[in-house]
């Protein structure tokens, strides 16, 4: 595809698919290899006015800056695999149980094309129920590797269960995903509750500091923590909330917080992460309206998104580990 967004179908005004790939709203006998679909919901945030809705629609923008060939990889990704859009969730706006419900019932319909979902977020609380409707087929056990600089282990957040500050503690509840197959990269700072510590030990999660990653190096983590939640191949979910990134590199987000993960950094983590393939990917935390004025956290996140796709066609054509200087 061209650089120039001319000829490429739009989901919604000026708002094009990722990539500018096929757009399929209609999945009813579609097949693919994966499906990227849009969660725009943002029903609390616990800091600044929640902007994440509007993530999905930014990211695909910014999306068209990049095509089907990675220098990195010496590769056509689309080549050899097929990737659609199916747009986003239609969600109802102020209720979480029901827009939860619809994005289950939409990652079904993407499982039932044999294809695995890739998600934008929304908040990091969507990230619940993309796992739980994955894990469903996937079974137990199932493996979650997440980017994140919180824990995201709190019971409830004003008595609500389903908020961007409970995912992990909701996803654990969940009978097929195994919590010695879990790993958080990236933990700092101290917006992270104090309670979370004693929890997440006692939990058995493996979770690696920020400074742990700067002593031992992104690559080193990111591949022991791949062997915890695929100690046996089988792909495990991926989740990335953009603030585990020096907002230096990713300032739009809700929850900004100094230090964290480069822009590079990330995205060999991602390539590692993804090398195994996955069940679910979801990247959450995208605040346009928080970013400057040149896109750059909406330019990463799509970024992101582009290299998972890399190591999904990267395993069809023996490709694995190609980016990497040997």
């Amino acid at each position: 595809m061209a650089i120039s967004p001319v000829n490429v179908p739009k989901i919604f005004g000026d708002v094009p698919a990722f990539m500018g790939i096929d757009y399929h709203p209609n999945l009813k006998n579609i097949k693919a290899d994966a499906i990227i679909l849009g969660m725009p919901y943002d029903g609390i945030s616990t800091f600044r006015g929640g902007a994440t809705r509007r993530a999905p629609q930014e990211i695909r923008k910014y999306s068209l800056l990049f095509s089907s060939y990675n220098f990195d990889w010496d590769m056509h990704a689309l080549d050899y695999i097929k990737v659609l859009d199916c747009g986003d969730v239609d969600v109802l706006p102020g209720n979480t149980i029901e827009s939860y419900k619809r994005l289950e019932n939409r990652i079904s319909e993407i499982q039932n094309c044999n294809a695995v979902p890739i998600m934008m977020g929304g908040d990091h609380g969507v990230t619940f129920p993309a796992v739980k409707a994955v894990v469903r087929k996937t079974g137990s056990p199932t493996g979650f590797l997440l980017f994140d600089t919180h824990l995201d282990l709190s019971e409830d957040f004003n008595n609500d269960l389903l908020t961007r500050a409970s995912p992990v503690k909701r996803i654990l509840e969940l009978d097929e995903i195994d919590k010695n197959r879990v790993a958080i990269i990236g933990c700092k700072g101290p917006r992270n509750l104090p309670e979370w510590t004693p929890l997440y030990k006692k939990l058995g999660l493996k979770v690696y500091s920020d400074r742990e990653v700067q002593v031992r190096g992104v690559e080193n983590v990111t591949r022991e923590a791949l062997k915890i939640v695929s100690p046996d191949g089988k792909s495990p979910y991926i989740s990335v909330d953009i603030d585990a990134i020096d907002p230096a590199f990713a300032p739009g987000t809700n929850s900004i917080e100094p230090g964290g993960l480069t822009s590079r950094e990330i995205i060999n983590g991602v390539r590692i992460a993804c090398e195994k393939g996955f069940c679910g990917f979801d990247l959450v935390e995208v605040s346009p309206d928080f970013d400057v004025k040149s896109g750059i956290t909406s330019t990463l996140a799509a970024k992101i998104i582009v290299e998972a796709i890399c190591s999904l066609a990267a395993l069809r054509c023996e490709k694995v580990g190609a980016w990497d200087f040997k």
